[in-house]
């Protein structure tokens, strides 16, 4: 399967949570957390259009400031989900700045927060000084919290000591694949127009649907959906990202965390301490790097990233990555704590 996901972590293992994510095609991508943002470049936040925020830690929030003055006069809406509760956090902030020279500026900031009872969505208009203009309360089906044609985000709720951690997972509804033997059988020419061609089959348009293509002879032929779908491309499940950070060790969150990560093609997790120091790592709410693979190895997913090490472990920072790859691999018997 050619990837349609780009994961970057933004800043390592050892610093703060934020993993950007390059949507193929779209010239655009998703940010999951919001750590120190300053080694993106401009190019890359500008193409960020959803924040999606496990908790308002600040290491996991502080780039906000950033990404807000990337976007101030610029004419879009920046849409950021988080837990319960992020609304009254990103109202104080904002109103922690000065906005008098704001007037005219076409900049939407939307907040929607996953609760119980759906998602509440609270809009800061920036020519209004970021104050809460309006507020509505949107339905939540399934746990999903964001849906398009081309992928949907679902979440999860992880306990972080006594507080909620959301977890996310990235999913193509359906992968397509093109078979560039059948384009050079047929003639056609590789370009922009397999993009919408793609696009068509994800909004399900009827496949008598036309659609230009590009002929080798150099001029257009227009060809029903339905023959080009048969003729030139097959489909399979999609692609499936999972990012988990910042939770407890407990029963209840391996449970949740195995549910979303089942089958992930990539699992991003969090590894803050080796297992030698689980009380700790009790202590502190977080996983182990050993829990990290096992997880990882229980849910069946293709590919391991592990990252939020503790910086007690940058004298061999090697240790950590070892013990999750240990796990993954399916040793099921932890090292000694």
């Amino acid at each position: 399967m050619r990837s349609v996901f780009f994961p970057r972590l933004v800043n390592g293992p050892f610093g703060d949570p934020a993993l950007y994510v390059r949507l193929a095609y779209r010239g655009e991508a998703l940010l999951f957390d919001c750590g120190d943002l300053h080694a993106l470049a401009p190019g890359d936040l500008l193409k960020t259009r959803l924040l999606f925020l496990s908790h308002a830690h600040i290491d996991h929030l502080v780039g906000f400031d950033l990404l807000l003055r990337t976007f101030l006069a610029r004419d879009l809406t920046f849409l950021m989900y988080g837990p319960a509760g992020l609304a009254e956090q990103i109202a104080a902030r904002l109103q922690g700045y000065t906005w008098n020279l704001v007037d005219g500026y076409p900049f939407v900031l939307t907040v929607r927060e996953w609760r119980t009872e759906g998602i509440r969505e609270v809009t800061f208009p920036a020519s209004q000084a970021f104050r809460p203009l309006s507020e509505r309360l949107l339905p939540c089906h399934n746990d999903v919290l964001h849906e398009t044609p081309w992928y949907r985000i679902r979440a999860s709720r992880l306990m972080h000591g006594d507080i909620v951690s959301l977890a996310f997972s990235l999913e193509e509804p359906l992968h397509i694949a093109i078979h560039k033997d059948a384009l050079e059988r047929h003639g056609y020419v590789p370009g922009s127009w397999l993009v919408r061609f793609k696009d068509l089959i994800l909004r399900n348009a009827a496949p008598d649907t036309q659609v230009m293509v590009p002929l080798s002879q150099g001029d257009l032929r227009s060809v029903p959906l339905g023959m080009l779908r048969e003729t030139i491309a097959s489909t399979e499940e999609g692609m499936k990202l999972v990012y988990v950070t910042d939770c407890s060790p407990v029963y209840r969150n391996f449970r949740r965390i195995l549910d979303l990560a089942e089958n992930a093609h990539i699992l991003n997790i969090e590894a803050m301490f080796a297992h030698r120091d689980l009380e700790r790592a009790q202590q502190r709410n977080h996983l182990t790097a050993w829990q990290a693979g096992r997880l990882a190895y229980l849910a069946k997913v293709a590919r391991l990233q592990v990252f939020h090490h503790s910086p007690r472990y940058q004298r061999s920072p090697e240790d950590l990555e070892q013990e999750a790859r240990t796990a993954f691999a399916g040793e099921d018997s932890p090292p000694c704590a």
